[in-house]
């Protein structure tokens, strides 16, 4: 991905970023076996009334901002990408069984400083003209403030295992980690692990953790659901929020980059043959018959409008 697409896409382009960026880092194997194409969705349960059930909120946090200026790495240009940068956006399920973080951004670390990808392997560097990361609250702090510490996450589910998704996941270790087998596999399978590997990220495998084989309904009343979407990685990972005010949401990992990328029907070249068109049809589908709305995680746009923890969604 040249730059910063090294980082957020895919794990065979080397660089630090990547490296660190995978805490999670091979979060990555296909739902189908190597960027397979998915197996089919799962549909919702038939429609039940939320009002009765104990509410369920969702967090929205910040987790840093990629400033960003390459739009062709996603087959779009500059005059049809409203807003180039993306944010990172983390989410804090509060559900009465328990708690999910879905995402666990980048590093908090490395707070105040504009950096690229040094900082994972610990060798600081300027941030370059081309793109730059940049922490301004750490998600530890954010959580403290809604009365949330790492020992009060009860499930780790991380939409695939790049830096800006993965920055802080040795955190919440103690966590039950929910990932695909395809992932877990390609990150501490007998095989060499991928260049983008964070070393940080071997906490991870002694962790609970729950290996998924598609998708999952992580408190058994269809109102918190994992939903695969292989193709950006190979076990990467979408969730499905069923909120009684807001309505049905799904948070799309790195499904999509950009907005346009859903409006004009663009994507990466290299993701045209990983399972990435397949998954997104499959998850289009979904959203029609679940009547959801979808959260792009690096919509600069959209994440400036949403409300931020401490205020919440329901």
């Amino acid at each position: 991905m040249r730059r910063v697409k090294r980082f957020l896409r895919s794990p065979k382009s080397s660089g630090a970023l990547v490296t660190g960026a995978l805490v999670l880092g091979a979060l990555v194997a296909s739902a189908a076996g190597t960027f397979g194409a998915p197996r089919a969705l799962a549909q919702p349960a038939a429609p039940r009334s939320t009002a009765a059930l104990p509410p369920l909120r969702l967090y929205v946090l910040d987790c840093g901002t990629l400033i960003f200026n390459h739009p062709e790495d996603y087959n779009l240009t500059r005059e049809e990408v409203r807003n180039t940068n993306m944010s990172v956006a983390c989410y804090l399920v509060v559900h009465p069984k328990g708690t999910l973080l879905f995402d666990a951004g980048l590093p908090d670390r490395v707070r105040g400083t504009p950096f690229n990808e040094a900082p994972f392997s610990g060798d600081p560097k300027a941030p370059s003209t081309d793109y730059y990361m940049l922490v301004t609250n750490t998600l530890k702090g954010q959580l403290a403030r809604i009365g949330y510490s790492p020992a009060r996450i009860d499930y780790l589910a991380l939409s695939h295992f790049h830096g800006d998704h993965v920055g802080n996941a040795n955190d919440y270790s103690s966590a039950t980690w929910l990932v695909q087998r395809t992932e877990y596999d390609v990150m501490f399978g007998p095989q060499v692990p991928p260049s983008s590997m964070d070393p940080n990220s071997l906490r991870l495998k002694g962790s609970r953790k729950q290996l998924l084989d598609g998708d999952h309904d992580v408190f058994g009343d269809g109102r918190v659901v994992v939903k695969s979407t292989p193709g950006h990685t190979p076990g990467h990972q979408s969730l499905y929020v069923q909120l009684a005010k807001t309505g049905n949401v799904v948070l799309s990992g790195d499904l999509y980059h950009y907005p346009e990328e859903r409006t004009l029907q663009r994507m990466p070249s290299d993701e045209r043959t990983t399972g990435t068109a397949a998954s997104r049809e499959a998850l289009e589908r979904f959203m029609r018959s679940a009547n959801a709305q979808l959260w792009v995680g690096h919509d600069i746009n959209a994440f400036t409008r949403q409300r931020k923890a401490p205020a919440f969604y329901e």
